[in-house]
């Protein structure tokens, strides 16, 4: 009977203890109601992954603003140590990147965005084309002769069966239908 006490005593305690850790982290923060609450609202994981953060981390991340806690979900756990870990003046940087990201554009589109339409001229299209040169000796050795007859899956250093010996396929000398420009 004494066992089944203590056991019954220790599963209680055992309930209890995650209800009070809740209520202050390990490092002595008390929350408030708002951040209990709040918390208590996350999915799963994401109160997983903010037990799994350090201490000081955990406190910073209720300094956050509501759009700098949106965010701060989209990182990985490791941006987010990073960012913990810089000076104030690096924050707001690196904030203000991460809220341009968020909105879609970013510094670097901006600037090009504004160099773009700040240009007065129009675009230069210019043809580089470019042809292999043969020799002499090279293009006399070439001859449909020497050629071997395309196979299926050949397409290049070949030539076709009928031009080279009248046999296989005849091409066709006209059009088999109407053309594209005159269906309906």
């Amino acid at each position: 009977m004494r066992n089944i006490i203590l056991a019954g005593a220790a599963a209680l305690a055992l309930t209890a203890a995650p209800t009070i850790a809740q209520d202050m982290d390990s490092d002595g923060y008390m929350w408030t109601d708002a951040q209990e609450a709040m918390y208590d609202g996350w999915p799963a994981d994401r109160q997983t992954a903010y037990d799994a953060w350090p201490a000081n981390v955990q406190e910073y991340y209720w300094t956050l603003t509501p759009a700098q806690t949106n965010g701060w979900w989209v990182l990985n756990d490791e941006q987010r140590v990073r960012i913990y870990e810089m000076t104030p003046e690096q924050r707001s940087t690196a904030w203000t990147q991460i809220a341009a990201q968020m909105n879609g554009s970013s510094t670097t589109a901006t600037t090009a965005t504004t160099a773009s339409t700040s240009a007065s001229t129009s675009p230069r299209f210019v043809s580089n084309e470019v042809a292999q040169p043969i020799t002499r000796s090279t293009a006399a050795n070439i001859s449909a002769e020497d050629l071997p007859v395309c196979t299926p899956n050949q397409q290049d250093g070949c030539i076709n069966s009928w031009e080279k010996n009248r046999t296989g396929t005849k091409p066709l000398d006209y059009w088999p239908g109407r053309p594209a420009s005159q269906m309906d």
